[in-house]
């Protein structure tokens, strides 16, 4: 028959002596040869830990779907929300109305925005706009050339005299101001009105008028729409 082996034990470090009985066998102690090496593993583990607590201290927590009032602004402020609403600094916000700017700063503290998120949605929209604005006077003023070659092409060298007539007759009604109302108007209307003021004038008598947009002094008046209060005429 085979002998029997008797396993091999491990002696503790001699170090280990000195701790407390229930202690003696603890891996977490034992691994260690010498008394040094574990100090310097404990100091290791309390640098990490003093770095993760740091770490911890600075962080911000995830906010509850039901978080209360006080919990949503103790989070919004900790993420770096302005103090107070009038902080938050827009790009040409002295060019808008103070009631316009004001309210836009509210909205944003009460979403939690930062100042530097604000400022950048601020940019955003406002570009958004302006392109909004920047398509609405090109249409505008696309509208306007259709128009003035749509009639011009109809009506070939009595244009002028036409487009006087109109206005002639629009004033003489005691209606608002020709231009800004035919500014406003739509594609639609454009055409349609002022072929019919001509008609009406041509049945009231106010086609006996100077040729050419002549006023009776001999000054010549501007033709189709006054483009000074409107977007350049069409070349």
């Amino acid at each position: 028959m085979p002998e029997e082996t008797t396993p091999l034990t491990s002696t503790p470090p001699g170090w280990i002596a000195g701790l407390p009985a229930d202690l003696k066998s603890n891996e977490t102690f034992t691994k260690f040869p010498t008394v040094g090496d574990f100090a310097k593993s404990h100091l290791e583990l309390s640098t990490k830990a003093a770095e993760l607590e740091k770490k911890i201290g600075n962080s911000v927590p995830k906010l509850a779907e039901n978080a209360s009032d006080a919990e949503r602004n103790a989070f919004y402020d900790a993420l770096g929300r302005p103090k107070d609403a009038k902080e938050y600094e827009f790009d040409g916000e002295d060019k808008n109305a103070s009631e316009w700017t004001s309210q836009w700063k509210q909205e944003f503290h009460s979403l939690g925005l930062t100042k530097e998120q604000g400022k950048l949605l601020s940019q955003k929209f406002n570009g958004a706009m302006q392109k909004l604005v920047d398509a609405h006077n090109t249409a505008i003023q696309n509208e306007y050339k259709t128009a003035e070659t749509a009639l011009k092409s109809e009506w070939g060298d009595k244009f002028d005299t036409n487009v006087e007539l109109a206005k002639r007759v629009y004033q003489k009604l005691n209606l608002s101001e020709f231009d800004k109302d035919f500014a406003s108007g739509t594609d639609k209307t454009r055409l349609s009105t002022i072929k019919l003021l001509v008609k009406v004038a041509a049945a009231t008598g106010e086609d006996n008028s100077p040729q050419g947009g002549q006023s009776s002094s001999g000054a010549t008046k501007p033709t189709f729409i006054d483009y000074s209060k409107s977007p350049k005429p069409p070349r």
